[in-house]
Parts: C-alpha cells; sequence; structure tokens
C-alpha cells in the first residue's frame, strides 16, 4: 500500500494513516471498522475490539500499527464466531450431563441440572456464536453467590469444550474465603460429655473422626476392623438428582479412599455392637441436631462438616504434622489443613502476646505496690 499523499510505499495494508507523513487516507467502505485508539503514558496506543460481546485488547507502538493489528483481531474474531457450533447455549450443556452422567457423583448431576434449570435463563436458547459472555456473567453476579457463580461457570465452560467450542476469558466475582466455624481442643472435651448419650453420637463422633458426611453415611459394620481400631473408607453415599441417597463405590478423591484409625475410644465401644449401616439419620436431621447440641451447651454451630475440621484442629494442638493430618482426613489437596494450621497459628500467637503483656501489667503492678 502506498501512501496518498507522500507517496511512500510499503505502508501496512488498510492503514489508516501515514506513519511517515502522518496523513490520513481515504477510508475505503469496504475496510474493517475499529474503535480508535488511546494513546498510554508510556506512548503505547491502546485499544478494544468486540464481536458479539468477546472483547480484545489491542496495543502497538504507534497508531497504524494499531489499526493493522485491530482489523486483523476483529477479522478473526469474526471468522472464529462463523466457525462455532450451531449450538444453544441450553442444548451444549444438555448435551454435556446427558453424555457424562454415568462419569460424574450423583450429587454432581444433581446439581448441574439445578444450574441448567434455575440459572442463566435469558440465554439457554441463545447460539453460543452469539452470547455477550462478560454481559452474561455480570448479571448472573447480581442475583448468586460468587462460590455459585464460579460453579455455574465450571459447568458452562466443561460443556464448551465438549462441544468442540473455545472458551471465553470472563471475570468473575471474587470469592470471600470465610472460615468455617470448628471446636477448639477444650471444646471438643466439652462436645464429648454433652453428645454421649444422643441418637446421633456415633454420626458425631465418626465426623469427629475425620470423616466427610458422605463417608460416615456409607460405613457399616464391615468397614470397622475392631481389632486393629481401623476404618476402611471405600465409598460414599450421596444425594441424586431423585433427591435420593444412593450409594458409590468411589469417594471424593483419591486420597478419600483410605484406612484411618479410630481415635476416640468412645466410638470403638459404640461401634462393637452395632451391625450394619452405622448412620441411618438423614445427613440433614445429625447437621440439625449437631447444632442445637452445640447451641445448647455454647459452643459453635458446626455441623457435621465442622467436627471433620475439629479434627484437624486437634491434631493441629497435639502437633501432628499435615501429611499425617491429611492421610489419616482423607484431604488430596493440602490447602484446607494448611489453612487451619496457619489459622490456629496465629491464634497461638495472639496467645503469646497476651502472655507478654499480662507479665508487664503483672510486673507494673507488683512494683506500685
Amino acid at each position: 500500500m502506498k501512501c496518498k499523499y507522500c507517496k511512500a510505499e510499503d505502508l501496512p495494508a488498510h492503514s489508516r494513516f501515514c506513519p511517515w507523513c502522518g496523513k490520513k487516507q481515504d477510508s475505503d467502505k469496504t475496510e474493517v471498522k475499529v474503535p480508535p485508539p488511546r494513546q498510554l503514558p508510556s506512548g503505547t496506543w491502546f485499544g478494544r475490539v468486540t464481536v458479539s460481546g468477546e472483547r480484545v485488547p489491542v496495543s502497538a507502538p504507534t497508531e497504524a500499527e494499531y489499526y493493522t493489528k485491530a482489523r486483523a483481531a476483529k477479522l478473526e474474531l469474526i471468522e472464529r464466531k462463523n466457525t462455532l457450533p450451531k449450538i444453544t447455549l441450553g442444548a451444549a450443556i444438555d448435551n454435556y450431563i446427558r453424555d457424562n452422567t454415568p462419569v460424574l457423583s450423583p450429587s454432581t448431576v444433581k446439581g448441574y441440572k439445578s444450574y441448567r434449570k434455575h440459572r442463566l435463563q435469558a440465554y439457554m436458547g441463545t447460539g453460543i456464536a452469539s452470547i455477550p459472555w462478560q454481559k452474561m456473567v455480570s448479571a448472573e453476579a447480581e442475583d448468586i453467590a460468587p462460590k455459585t457463580l464460579q460453579n455455574v461457570w465450571r459447568l458452562v465452560t466443561a460443556s464448551l469444550r465438549y462441544a468442540k467450542a473455545p472458551v471465553p476469558t470472563v471475570n468473575l466475582s471474587q470469592v470471600s474465603h470465610s472460615q468455617r466455624p470448628w471446636l477448639d481442643y477444650s471444646q471438643i472435651q466439652v462436645f464429648l460429655k454433652a453428645v454421649e448419650g444422643q441418637t446421633f453420637e456415633v454420626a458425631a463422633l465418626l465426623a469427629l473422626n475425620g470423616l466427610r458426611r458422605s463417608e460416615l453415611l456409607h460405613l457399616t459394620s464391615a468397614d470397622i476392623d475392631l481389632k486393629k481400631n481401623l476404618i476402611h473408607v471405600n465409598g460414599a453415599s450421596v444425594y441424586n438428582d431423585a433427591g435420593l441417597l444412593v450409594d458409590k463405590d468411589t469417594n471424593k478423591t483419591r486420597s478419600s479412599q483410605r484406612i484411618t484409625h479410630i481415635v476416640i475410644p468412645r466410638l470403638a465401644t459404640l461401634l462393637e455392637s452395632m451391625e450394619g449401616k452405622l448412620v441411618t439419620t438423614k445427613p440433614n436431621t445429625t447437621y440439625a441436631q449437631v447444632n442445637r447440641l452445640c447451641r445448647r451447651i455454647g459452643l459453635p454451630e458446626v455441623g457435621c462438616h465442622g467436627l471433620r475440621h475439629s479434627f484437624a484442629s486437634l491434631a493441629y494442638h497435639l502437633k501432628w504434622s499435615e501429611a499425617t493430618t491429611m492421610r489419616e482426613g482423607g484431604w488430596s489437596n493440602s490447602k484446607t489443613v494448611h489453612d487451619i494450621y496457619t489459622h490456629l497459628a496465629a491464634q497461638d500467637a495472639d496467645a503469646d502476646v497476651q502472655r507478654m503483656i499480662d507479665f508487664y501489667t503483672s510486673s507494673s503492678a507488683a512494683e506500685n505496690k
């Protein structure tokens, strides 16, 4: 391409301005239109091109190069949109759920079907080539919690990959990682006395022994080895999309399938006389019973999962390594255990500081007598 004014040659194709004389070239009505850039303090020319809600940032050292790169980026977006599978978002999700149900956990399928029915309803019938992804996600963020939004987006991205469509980049709300309540070692002792003789005692002690709700619901007397004081954790019981509790042979993670020690003597005593399923109470009932007891005796309402985390808190107090805690509790990711350990370490540090304050306070008081 040649400049119409200074006649300089080798201008980038479809250049709007000549990089040599700076004069604007006559516009080509067939050229791809892109938004004008702005010059950053660094001197770089920057802008964004958008096609069907998908935005791509473009930057270049000169304005002319920006227009060249921006037009190329927009043409690439248009071509990609035109080659996307002709399928709606709802159909893509339906296909993914239908074909993957045999290999997914029943509780996962239940959650996915709920998202399909209740979330992103304004776009379920829209072709994936026409969805303004960020706009869709931002609108949904106004109605649901950030963690739920992340789970919904995981389903969307898995469905798009299954449909062999590219996954767009979007910004999601940040999830606040609030600490789940648990019992410290002194509170555990109070809880043990209060739960003795309660109908849900076995379920509570199994959770306090480090088992997940799904794991303790699956246990039978055949999984208990009282001679060696061991529990064989193989499988889980979860709710399916019909609201029924079903057994599955696999656990949450590979590390979840394990042999763990019975560390609570009272639990071993109770298990001696039990046959068949160890816990037959509905999970929500046990959760409510644990919290009702905690409320009555002035402890945090931890539910069954909080009792599992209490197992980790006691392990920290007894100076177990994180590796031992992970192995016994079936954690595959050290983050949960590490977060609990770090939180409790901070509590210990606060107690150490307070002891020094008390020392100086008592010393000052003694001098003033």
